[in-house]
């Protein structure tokens, strides 16, 4: 079940720029142009994460609780850095990339942890872990509907919950 939990906070990293980006387009000089890429990073980088991790065998050549926890921190890490950034800066899309990135040795790590862990139930956990992405993915919405128009809160509390997740994967 800490899986389940990890795997929820984890996933708040993911869909947080697309939650700021009301706020951002309010507060500063956004270009229609960059918004619309906003969260073209995460994708892109989520897809080079993957592939880069397929073709090289990365959670296989270790322990792979240990690769879910270092790609989670390190997703929570460029996320709570974009606070430091100003939201028209080009480095915003590596960080957003780099989040992209490591959300692919977080989600598809987490489903091969919860089949190795499960003995009976493995349909039933992998089921809760895919169900997870949801109420993980949409938590930065919610965190952004009570942020008072605040984006770097967003950005901090979603950043918290995936270190939270860390945390979690360590036991």
């Amino acid at each position: 079940m800490l899986l389940v939990i990890s795997g929820v906070f984890a996933m708040s990293v993911w869909f947080s720029s697309a939650a700021i980006l009301p706020m951002l387009k309010r507060q500063s000089d956004l270009t229609a142009g960059w918004a619309a890429l906003a969260g073209s990073p995460v994708v892109l980088g989520f897809v080079c994460g993957m592939i880069a991790s397929a073709v090289l065998g990365l959670s296989d050549r270790g322990d792979p609780r240990r690769f879910y926890m270092v790609c989670c921190f390190v997703a929570a890490l460029a996320n709570l850095l974009m606070i430091r950034v100003h939201p028209a800066n080009p480095l915003t899309f590596l960080l957003r990339g780099i989040t992209g990135a490591m959300m692919a040795g977080v989600y598809p790590v987490g489903m091969k942890l919860a089949s190795s862990w499960a003995e009976g139930d493995r349909g039933f956990l992998v089921g809760l872990l895919v169900g997870a992405v949801t109420p993980g993915s949409a938590s930065p919405h919610l965190i952004g509907a009570y942020a008072l128009d605040n984006w770097r809160s967003v950005l901090v509390i979603s950043s918290a919950l995936a270190f939270v997740s860390v945390a979690t994967a360590w036991w």
